[in-house]
């Protein structure tokens, strides 16, 4: 590296706020086409007036199969977007008053937070903390990534820096992503992300964010805070009287018909359940899906009445007459998230919810747990109330006393 180079680095580490351990990863503008890399550094018009101009490149070290294997598509791209800028936003003000705006130039996602640093657009850089929603600290880059690859360039602005994703080599098999580092006309508190010329459907960005979604609005039955294990700050999951979406952390991750291949009676937010690298939810993970609804239940009498309620409107959960007494079936559709949740937990103070909606108030003392129909024509003899239940819900199940032949 000559002088001149050296200078220039120098320069940039200061202009852009880089540590100098990281130098090696820019190559000034000027140098590039004698390193036989082509840079287009060309903007669309109305871009122009944000921008002072390009200085260097920057390597983030992600290349185009890294991409390809964490399986990035354009839904799970725009929600790694808005949840960074809502990190971002609830650090630093409390708040999620994150803005979306579609001009004449795109779609811009701008937050109040902390800004970027450049180097945290390298792979292995993270800021993130426990309690966030993007825990693994690549989404932003990943997301950028993707969308560059597949021809919505991204921009972002912050601080008095403009940071254009780009890919080089273009007609490589395997190109690597790189970042423009540029000097951008006003400073920017936070962060403004421009996706150049796409123009999202607001509907479709408002159902990505749990609290943006107008089906939601009216159909909360709970919404609890509580810390986890692992991380020691509250943060909010909840249940909806609305049918069949799945929230982690606020972020719509699909249909729980699809996600989880069951069908969910309700909606749920859950906080402390992670999803997979490729922004997916896994087999080896899906039983923190419902032990976290149990949790839920645990957490709330209205939910648990709520959720006896739903099943007593798929018959899953019934009263009928037995002899001379009466009798419980629950026999839990196992297709069904609420049915399903029976196999991994049995959550506290439900029997008092079925007692309730089955109207048996002053008769849960009588309730016991058969295995055969002959052990409830037996039960009923001795004015007990028998239970029918499948074998292979949760040990849980076991705190409902088991009837005994006298």
């Amino acid at each position: 590296m000559n002088s001149k180079s050296a200078y220039e680095i120098k320069e940039f580490l200061k202009i852009y706020d880089i540590p100098p351990g990281i130098s090696a990863s820019i190559i000034p503008l000027r140098e590039a086409a004698d390193r036989g890399i082509a840079v287009d550094s060309e903007d669309p018009v109305g871009i122009t007036p944000y921008l002072e101009g390009y200085d260097a490149l920057f390597t983030t070290g992600l290349s185009r199969e890294y991409v390809d294997k964490r399986e990035f598509d354009l839904f799970v791209s725009i929600r790694e977007l808005l949840q960074n800028a809502l990190d971002e936003e609830e650090l630093t003000t409390g708040d999620t008053q994150v803005q979306i705006e579609v001009d004449n130039l795109g779609t811009w996602i701008r937050d109040r937070g902390r800004g970027i640093r450049v180097e945290g657009l390298r792979m292995g850089e993270s800021n993130k903390e426990c309690w966030m929603r993007g825990y693994f600290g690549e989404g932003l880059k990943l997301a950028a990534s993707y969308l560059t690859l597949n021809n919505i360039p991204v921009y972002l602005f912050t601080k008095r820096m403009v940071l254009r994703f780009v890919v080089l080599p273009k007609d490589a098999r395997n190109p690597g992503i790189f970042i423009l580092l540029g000097r951008a006309r006003e400073e920017v508190q936070g962060t403004k992300v421009l996706l150049s010329g796409y123009k999202a459907d607001m509907k479709f960005m408002r159902k990505i964010v749990r609290f943006w979604n107008d089906d939601l609005k009216g159909k909360l039955i709970v919404e609890e805070q509580f810390a986890s294990k692992d991380c020691p700050k509250e943060m909010p999951s909840a249940i909806f009287d609305f049918p069949d979406l799945l929230y982690i952390r606020n972020m719509y991750v699909g249909p729980m018909s699809q996600v989880t291949k069951r069908r969910a009676l309700l909606s749920y937010d859950l906080w402390w359940v992670r999803l997979d690298v490729s922004r997916k939810l896994m087999t080896q993970t899906m039983p923190n899906v419902f032990l976290g609804i149990a949790h839920m239940l645990e957490c709330s009498e209205n939910a648990r009445k709520r959720f006896a309620e739903k099943l007593v409107e798929a018959g899953m959960l019934k009263k009928k007459s037995m002899e001379d007494g009466l009798a419980i079936e629950f026999n839990p559709t196992f297709s069904v998230v609420e049915g399903h949740l029976f196999v991994y937990a049995f959550p506290k103070g439900m029997l008092d919810a079925f007692v309730h909606v089955l109207d048996l108030h002053d008769k849960k003392d009588l309730i016991r747990r058969v295995l055969s129909y002959e052990q409830g024509l037996s039960a009923v003899s001795q004015g007990f109330i028998p239970m029918f239940m499948p074998y292979e819900l949760s040990e849980e199940v076991k705190t409902i006393p088991p009837f005994k032949e006298t």
